[in-house]
């Protein structure tokens, strides 16, 4: 559902409205002052991506060049890592 901004030339306030589709009016009675005409402006948008999404944008090569890096880290080796581990405390 698109929020659409109107700028009221009367009062110079901004209102928010939202709208079921994508036909919005250009022009609008404000909300504010109930006076003037409040015309569309342009604002600006969000777009919310998925984790999958954003992964999907990664270069075909960024993944080797991460698999390769790990394989070359001593702080990534599992084993060294597991090894360090110390088991939790008994509870009394």
């Amino acid at each position: 559902m698109p929020i659409y901004e109107f700028h009221c030339q009367s009062c110079n306030g901004i209102s928010e409205r939202y709208f079921h589709n994508t036909d919005a009016p250009r022009t609008l009675a404000c909300k504010n002052c109930d006076a003037g005409d409040a015309q569309r402006i342009v604002s600006g948008a969000t777009y919310l991506a998925s984790d999958a999404a954003k992964v999907a944008r990664f270069d075909p090569k960024y993944e080797k060049m991460v698999d390769r890096a790990m394989h070359n880290s001593r702080s990534a080796d599992l084993d060294r890592v597991l090894s360090k581990l110390k088991p939790f405390p008994k509870k009394p």
